[in-house]
């Protein structure tokens, strides 16, 4: 069915209750509309050309080329496909979550940007021939979608979409570019697909029961005809720790969506450090996926630290197949707060402005930084700053700390971190964790702000 800029509200909206009742459903749901772009772009599998995990760099064959050309999937706000979407940075290479509870429409208007043809293809929701978007014969309107083309997707939700009677409040499908499918899915076009049960969802379709979701999508990228250099196994499309957001805080009830796809290397076993997840009916750390498969479990966040996150199998593990994910506990109250830093307009010379919000007057105070080079790539700064004298609570000082940095542009911004503070009567307070007590100050006032610190990368070194 081919929806035209001319078609009304009130026509699709008949359209869509008799594509409801031809799938043995019901009209009672909404219509969800997604404006969704192809588009060819560079990718990099490691963007801040380290591996994260183990604080060194890359190893090869990987190292000798991060960046590849591909071409995902990218959500606009409407159908000039002029803004996008903003997307969790944990999503990594995929497409945007398009989502649904049971008895609802779907409506995704396609625009092919790519230089070759391309369609979506839906996994679990139900459809008519022109809208299944696979080209084989017979090939249905939606089958293959040429550059510059456009065409518009509608799909049901129906009760064979969503949870089944063992299954938690919502679950994943795959939706992917069908028209040569192993290359258009090895190019980047894959995205996830949520159904939430009936009466199960919040307004934007979310299971009411959960805190927070993700999706992980475990696959090897082949980029050079299957030569070990250009075999990429990454979890969703990055490697060696480069996938950014895995936060949750202590408590939190996390829903995760795993999902496989590849070919017959493409055997996986994500697997969690530091929690266990419910799993139909067991409790596990290790899920197995398969090319394809779709598997959703739940986990209670109740061990705060950074944990690894990576598939089981051996040489997966050595090719950078892992991330690491976070469980924080609200931060403590600081008995000094970091009002204001200056690390740009001067060079060699920094300042920072601190209050004591202690009912004690501060004696000493030591404070420590990182500057980042990458959002996740946080390194140790050498210098720590100190009072120049006791600063007596509600006051605040200016402190300056003096050291030329060489590669003051390549910094995106600077974590400053209370560590020890001895109060005039003697009492000591010392930061219980790593980074629970921070301030970050980002070059761009613009930069999204941390919930967490990531991981200080020092260097280690081989066993």
């Amino acid at each position: 069915m081919r929806i035209t800029p001319f078609v009304t509200v009130l026509a699709f909206a008949v359209c869509a209750e008799a594509f409801a009742a031809s799938a043995g459903g019901t009209s009672s749901g909404v219509v969800r509309t997604y404006y969704i772009a192809a588009e060819d772009v560079t990718w990099d599998y490691a963007p801040s050309g380290r591996d994260l995990i183990h604080g060194r760099p890359i190893p090869p064959p990987w190292s000798q080329k991060t960046q590849w050309n591909k071409t995902r999937f990218i959500e606009y706000t409407d159908d000039t496909f002029s803004a996008r979407k903003p997307q969790p940075p944990w999503l990594g290479i995929l497409g945007p979550i398009i989502r649904a509870e049971v008895g609802d429409t779907i409506q995704v208007h396609f625009l092919n940007r790519s230089r070759a043809p391309h369609s979506i293809h839906p996994h679990g929701l139900h459809y008519d021939k022109d809208n299944e978007g696979a080209m084989y014969l017979p090939a249905g309107g939606g089958a293959t979608v040429p550059p510059t083309g456009r065409f518009t997707y509608t799909w049901f939700a129906n009760e064979a979409s969503g949870p089944g009677p063992g299954d938690p409040s919502s679950v994943v499908w795959w939706y992917h570019s069908h028209v040569d499918s192993g290359v258009e899915i090895n190019s980047g076009l894959l995205g996830p697909i949520i159904v939430t049960r009936r009466g199960s969802a919040n307004p934007d379709a979310t299971p009411k029961d959960v805190d927070r979701e993700f999706v992980a999508s475990f696959m090897i990228f082949d980029e050079m005809a299957g030569t070990n250099p250009g075999l990429f196994h990454t979890i969703n499309g990055v490697i060696f720790g480069n996938l950014p957001g895995l936060v949750m805080k202590k408590g939190d009830k996390v829903r995760w969506y795993l999902l496989g796809m590849g070919n017959e290397k493409d055997l996986h076993t994500p697997h969690w450090h530091g929690e266990t997840v419910q799993y139909g009916q067991r409790h596990t750390d290790v899920v197995e996926l398969l090319p394809a498969s779709m598997v959703t479990v739940d986990m209670l966040a109740d061990n705060p630290g950074t944990w690894m996150f990576h598939c089981h199998v051996a040489d997966h593990m050595e090719a950078g197949m892992m991330v690491s994910y976070t469980v924080y506990e609200p931060p403590p109250s600081c008995p000094v707060q970091v009002l204001s830093g200056d690390f740009w307009h001067e060079p060699g010379k920094f300042t920072l402005r601190v209050k004591n919000t202690a009912s004690k007057t501060i004696r000493t105070l030591a404070l420590r930084s990182g500057y980042f080079l990458t959002p996740q790539d946080l390194r140790p700064f050498p210098g720590v700053w100190s009072l120049q004298e006791p600063l007596a609570p509600g006051q605040e000082q200016i402190l300056q700390l003096k050291q030329d940095m060489h590669d003051r542009k390549s910094i995106l911004g600077w974590a400053v971190l209370p560590h020890i503070i001895v109060f005039e009567d003697g009492s000591k307070w010392q930061d219980r964790e790593d980074g629970t007590c921070f301030q970050i100050f980002w070059r761009d006032p613009q930069h999204p702000d941390l919930r967490v610190l990531p991981p200080m990368q020092v260097e280690q070194e081989d066993d």
